[in-house]
């Protein structure tokens, strides 16, 4: 009973020794969500990959090449013409207040030419009178109140022209002349510059004739006698320019020295001739600035 007993555990029992094989547990309804959301992230990626192409790109002609540097080149070009005009305009603005400024000093040295040339005039008139006594007896009084009179409006005037150039001198500094594009207005200036060095060339002449000619008056009259104002008073008058009354009729005594009176009348004659001269120019300038200020205000429209 015992051995069949044995026998039935031997054919349907296990040995003793093996491991019991593991039942698995029945899975919770919360487990088995979480299973399935895994699994369906694990797919997710594989679901939803996509493949990106590069797209075709069209291939430009040879127009739409062309037609794109044209733009670009208009547009460069249209960037310089406004730079131009900005540059242009204000080039404009600041030639026609230099210009504007040399107006107004040119109009100030037409006042100035007017009352040094009415000035050079009286004295070239009284050295021309002087010099009728050249051969006159200056012993007599009406002889000797002339020479007086007359070598003292002559020879006492050294009244020069001072050309008022700053606004010259700013044109030439400043770079402004090179933005003048009318060549008829740089000509002008150039001629109305000249003008002013010749004068003042002839001035430097003048002045050392004027030098040497009270050197040799000097030693023929007493000059100190032309400064006592109780004796002799001076004014302006009219186109005569200096003119001179004496208010005492005793007057001092004339060196009479034939060499010496010789060498006086040699320069008042130079003088003269150096005055002459200078005046001449005087005229000429005065003549040119006042053409050169009408010139210039229709020119540039000043007022």
């Amino acid at each position: 009973m015992n051995e069949e007993k044995s026998r039935k555990g031997g054919k349907s029992g296990r040995p003793k020794d093996s491991p019991k094989p593991e039942v698995e547990s029945p899975k919770s309804e919360e487990d088995q969500s979480k299973t399935e959301q895994q699994t369906a992230n694990l797919k997710l990626p594989t679901e939803t990959m996509e493949v990106h192409h590069h797209p075709e790109v069209e291939k430009k002609g040879l127009k739409e090449y062309l037609l794109e540097g044209l733009m670009i080149f208009i547009a460069v070009m249209m960037g310089f013409f406004a730079e131009s005009i900005r540059e242009h305009i204000t080039d404009s603005s600041h030639e026609k207040q230099s210009i504007e400024s040399l107006a107004k000093a040119v109009a100030s040295d037409t006042v100035q030419l007017h009352d040094v040339i009415r000035q050079e005039t009286g004295s070239i008139s009284a050295i021309n009178t002087l010099m009728g006594l050249k051969n006159a007896d200056l012993a007599q009084a009406g002889n000797k109140l002339n020479f007086y009179l007359f070598s003292l409006a002559g020879f006492s005037n050294d009244t020069y022209f001072r050309s008022n150039d700053g606004a010259l001198q700013q044109l030439n500094s400043s770079g402004t002349l090179r933005l003048i594009s009318n060549r008829a207005t740089i000509d002008s200036i150039f001629k109305y510059e000249l003008l002013n060095k010749t004068i003042a060339a002839q001035e430097a002449d003048d002045y050392f004739v004027f030098k040497e000619m009270l050197t040799t008056m000097a030693k023929v009259q007493d000059l100190s006698f032309f400064q006592d104002t109780s004796a002799v008073r001076k004014q302006l008058v009219g186109a005569a320019g200096v003119q001179y009354t004496f208010m005492s009729s005793k007057l001092l005594p004339i060196n009479n020295d034939k060499v010496l009176m010789q060498a006086y009348f040699n320069y008042a004659s130079l003088y003269m001739a150096t005055k002459s001269s200078y005046n001449y120019m005087l005229e000429k300038q005065l003549d040119f600035s006042r053409r050169l200020i009408i010139y210039l205000k229709t020119a540039y429209d000043l007022k």
